[in-house]
């Protein structure tokens, strides 16, 4: 079988169906890598491909992929389309949402950082994913049907991690791929200017309505049966749990401005005296949204670029 070609290759497989596959990716699928999600059925699918280059390419190589599909624009899940486009020529379907930027650098650059960060961005985050201009060749919205043979997966629009995120649900089977609404310890990420906490926590309880047994993400290894409901709640607790941890370190003086919030980084908890800045610009990103919440509920106040809780 092909999938045991796979595994004698050194590449991890977690079987789900006799038809559906889970790769890991480097790292133990730790950002900057996902697993991506194989269906060998009359088609070859290959979900996010951002599993690492050799991975994707021994997998294009000794089983052939049809059909290339991203669930959203981060990199870190659409690195290995274009050395599948090298090696074969298959459809690559992406979100209709942000269509024309996924495929192409510069163009998400501008979307995930500022200007200044730009070029950094580029330089050092894209390399490590081994992330390349692609060409898409198809688009799909909400509702959109994957037939593959017996299997099927229907796209349901999550966003919040960002405007063109997407899961998918397999009806017959009652298995869901959530992709980066990923039930991690870390909790959800946010660090884009276009991620949104409020359609994040809307997105996840649609997730959380549907009848699944099965699901699978791309950051952590699959869930099953009432674990899915109890890792769910945990992982969107941790907005509220952030609220809070942001609201006690602002409890020891009157007013903070932004840069001080950050540096005592209450969600990444690491040292942004030597910073990252990619890393830090992150975690500012996801901090503007918290403080923007707690802002409109009248928890903080705002003066002359200054916070204070009330």
């Amino acid at each position: 079988m092909d999938i045991d070609k796979l595994r004698s290759s050194g590449i991890k497989v977690t079987t789900i169906t006799e038809k559906i596959h889970v790769i890991q990716g480097n790292n133990r699928s730790r950002s900057p890598f996902a697993n991506a999600v194989l269906i060998l059925d009359k088609v070859h699918a290959l979900m996010d491909p951002g599993c690492g280059l050799e991975i994707t390419e021994t997998i294009a190589q000794m089983v052939g992929i049809d059909v290339v599909i991203a669930s959203h624009s981060h990199p870190d899940h659409t690195a290995g389309i274009h050395l599948i486009q090298e090696i074969s020529n298959p459809d690559v379907a992406v979100p209709q949402e942000h269509a024309q930027s996924i495929s192409i650098a510069d163009s998400l650059a501008s979307r995930f950082v500022e200007k200044d960060l730009s070029k950094l961005w580029k330089d050092h985050y894209l390399p490590v994913t081994g992330f390349k201009d692609f060409t898409p060749t198809k688009h799909f919205g909400q509702g959109h049907e994957f037939s593959f043979g017996e299997t099927r997966f229907i796209a349901l629009h999550t966003p919040g991690h960002l405007e063109d995120h997407y899961c998918f649900v397999e009806p017959d089977r009652n298995i869901v791929i959530g992709f980066d609404i990923d039930l991690s310890p870390f909790g959800p990420w946010y660090g884009n200017p276009e991620s949104n906490i409020d359609q994040f926590k809307k997105s996840i309880a649609v997730v959380s309505s549907l009848p699944s047994e099965i699901y699978i993400t791309s950051h952590s290894k699959p869930v099953k049966g009432t674990y899915i409901s109890k890792r769910m709640r945990l992982y969107a607790n941790a907005f509220d749990e952030r609220d809070d941890i942001i609201l006690r370190n602002m409890s020891g003086r009157n007013w903070w401005n932004m840069e001080d919030i950050v540096m005592k980084s209450p969600i990444y908890q690491v040292d942004h005296t030597d910073p990252d800045k990619i890393l830090k610009y992150g975690e500012t990103q996801m901090i503007l949204k918290h403080i923007k919440g707690l802002t409109e509920k009248g928890r903080i106040i705002k003066q002359d670029g200054k916070y204070h809780i009330t």
